[in-house]
């Protein structure tokens, strides 16, 4: 992409904000800077003797810097990224160092197009049995723990931390962690929620479904068995995944979000599909440090590629695979209305009962602040609860100024949870 990134883009791609602003305090310490069609470069001068070189693969785009930081991009590749934005990046020819690491990227990139090629390692038949038989134990003891607890009244039986440790502990061993993560996620809800004997009771009748699914496997259509192998929590292999038909468009990264928990960082990437009008969410892990092993478009940027989604009943997860171009930035939305967007939630709820939520992107709603509850105003007055941590909702709202926007999120079935708003222009601004 020739096209210089706007402020908002690189924001978008920036690990956190401090580091953003550490970005911009480098714009005088750049030397030996230099632009091609592929690639930035240029070398920044440190706190002390050193200097690090840092470069921009543009058509990832992806990041490298001599520098120590754990972070990534680190401040380096978001200043050069500044630079070029603001017209400093001349023309020029690449260091060696920069042409090698563009030649290694190539030779990997061929390298994984060919190991697609390679035939899928088949399935343990006696292996996945034996985690059948486990699951299926486990999941009889969980439906009998759910039905003790229903007949003693939600009222009557402890809603601690320790109770519910306990069983998920029970749901690590019959070897469906999905169902165990689900369970630890519930006393926060009696703590935090008025409401929690609803969202107690809406929790329990989820898992019960999904424990009545499990006992009809062999009834039920295989993209929702597959579905309800996702929700128990049994892996599917990446090299799986890519083998499933590839759905070509001009994706649109329209948000992207990286959370940590005891340093695992994820990275949430949503894809709207330009012509298909398709949604796709690609997950990335990496432990310790931002530095994900695949790349992943900008906010605010399209790229035309083919995506693999995992299979299920209402396939929404993918990974990329073949870029037929480099990213480039859009300046059109394929946003929706309430209607439309309400619909697409309940036509994937009805294919898979135990989707948590399904991605928004909400065309002309003013953020709204009404007796300390937020919500989604549409043209005609109609309204959507907001919610989401404080700070987004005020973010969004000060980039709004009490004006119509786009915004893409996530709606649960409650409530909108803003993910990002496109200013005037299609800008994205995360939040």
């Amino acid at each position: 992409m020739t096209t210089p990134w706007s402020p908002a883009q690189i924001a978008a791609a920036a690990p956190d904000r401090s580091s953003e602003t550490a970005a911009r305090g480098l714009a005088s310490k750049w030397t030996e800077t230099g632009r091609s069609d592929r690639a930035l470069w240029g070398m920044c001068r440190g706190s002390g003797a050193s200097n690090y070189l840092a470069s921009v693969d543009l058509t990832g785009p992806a990041y490298r810097c001599s520098c120590p930081s754990r972070k990534f991009p680190c401040k380096h590749a978001l200043s050069l990224l500044m630079q070029w934005s603001a017209g400093s990046v001349p023309e020029g020819t690449a260091p060696d160092a920069v042409t090698t690491w563009i030649n290694n990227r190539d030779e990997k990139t061929e390298k994984a197009t060919a190991s697609e090629d390679t035939p899928p390692k088949e399935t343990d038949p006696a292996a996945l049995q034996r985690r059948l038989e486990r699951a299926a134990a486990g999941l009889e003891d969980l439906d009998r723990w759910l039905t003790d607890r229903i007949r003693n009244g939600l009222g009557s039986v402890d809603h601690g931390y320790a109770t519910y440790d306990e069983i998920a502990g029970r749901m690590v061993d019959a070897q469906v962690p999905g169902v165990a993560g689900a369970l630890r996620t519930l006393p926060s809800v009696v703590a935090t929620h008025e409401d929690w004997p609803a969202l107690i009771l809406g929790e329990y009748a989820r898992l019960h479904l999904l424990i009545r699914a499990f006992r009809s496997l062999a009834e039920l259509p295989e993209p929702l068995v597959r579905s309800v192998y996702t929700h128990l929590g049994f892996p599917t292999r990446t090299d799986e995944v890519r083998r499933e038909p590839a759905i070509r468009d001009r994706w649109q990264a329209v948000a992207s979000r990286t959370t940590e928990d005891n340093r695992i960082y994820t990275r949430k990437l949503w894809l709207r599909g330009r012509d298909t009008g398709r949604w796709a969410v690609v997950l990335d892990f990496s432990h310790g440090t931002t530095r994900f092993d695949a790349e992943a478009p900008v906010p605010g940027t399209l790229v035309d590629a083919d995506l693999h989604f995992y299979p299920g009943a209402a396939p929404l997860r993918a990974v990329i695979g073949t870029r037929h171009a480099a990213p480039e930035s859009f300046t059109t939305l394929r946003a929706t209305d309430f209607d439309t967007a309400l619909s697409d939630y309940a036509g994937a709820l009805g294919a898979d009962p135990w989707i948590r939520s399904w991605p928004v992107l909400l065309t002309a709603v003013t953020p709204t602040r009404i007796d300390d509850r937020w919500w989604l105003v549409d043209r005609a007055d109609r309204a959507l609860p907001l919610t989401g941590d404080l700070d987004s909702r005020w973010r969004l709202l000060a980039v709004s100024g009490g004006h119509p926007v786009t915004v893409c999120g996530e709606w649960d079935g409650r409530a909108v949870t803003p993910a990002s708003v496109f200013e005037p222009g299609q800008e994205a601004v995360a939040l």
